[in-house]
């Protein structure tokens, strides 16, 4: 008797944007072999409008996903995450019918298993409690907001114990410390590494001493003292400004 394959993700929201309003869907993807994080459940929020997302961004309705951030490709933006790579082919499962509409399942996959909120796509976009029911009882969760300037007390602190604040200057940093945030910025090679910073042990410039789901500094939260920083990075680097 022939049994069915195990899907390799779960979609575990599809509703409004928490940033615009429009479509979005939310996909678990529980067998990822990402080198750079480790064996780490994956999600990707993506527009949900049945396009690539390589066009969605290309046209603009990435805002969904992605908000103001300024580093959208259909801006000039100097995003290091190659559409055409994890992003497309989740959106080509999700267009045929491969992931299960299963929040529940997606909670189970994640049980003991430590979490990437926003592989592509920005965290805030999802509501909290979507969030909150997948990493229930998950081993702890990665995550970066560029929206942390957008939400005031009961939702900013909600998004602070999950994410870090995206900063791309010294002066994002100041300010997003300033709200309480953590931060992970990026910064280009001859920056400095600020006072209270370090360098992220999966970064290039590290040497790649550790993946992302051995390190967990990003993971939020006012406890945890230092922040990672970044030499940007990805093959759009070079438009990279602050």
């Amino acid at each position: 008797m022939k049994t069915s394959k195990k899907p390799s993700g779960y979609i575990l929201y599809r509703g409004k944007s928490e940033l615009n309003g429009k479509p979005i869907v939310v996909i678990a993807i529980t067998n990822s072999t990402n080198s750079k994080t480790g064996n780490m459940v994956q999600t990707y929020i993506m527009a949900d409008n049945g396009l690539s997302p390589v066009v969605s961004a290309r046209i603009l309705e990435d805002a969904a996903v992605c908000g103001d951030c300024k580093h959208r490709r259909g801006l000039g933006g100097s995003c290091y995450v190659n559409l055409g790579q994890g992003p497309r082919s989740v959106m080509s499962g999700v267009l045929r019918g491969i992931y299960p509409f299963n929040p529940m399942q997606a909670a189970i996959e994640c049980t003991g298993r430590k979490v990437r909120l926003g592989t592509y796509g920005d965290p805030a976009a999802v509501p909290f409690h979507i969030w909150e029911s997948l990493l229930e009882n998950a081993a702890g969760n990665t995550g970066y907001t560029h929206q942390w300037r957008k939400f005031k007390s009961a939702k900013s602190l909600k998004l602070m114990s999950l994410v870090m604040a995206s900063a791309d200057s010294e002066a994002d940093r100041i300010e997003a410390i300033a709200r309480r945030f953590r931060t992970f910025r990026v910064r280009s090679s001859d920056e400095p590494i600020m006072a209270g910073e370090f360098q992220c042990p999966a970064s290039k410039e590290a040497g790649k001493k550790k993946t992302c789901g051995d390190c967990m500094a990003c993971d939020g939260g006012t406890g945890r003292k230092g922040s990672p920083t970044i030499v940007v990075h990805g093959s759009l680097a070079g438009r990279f400004t602050n």
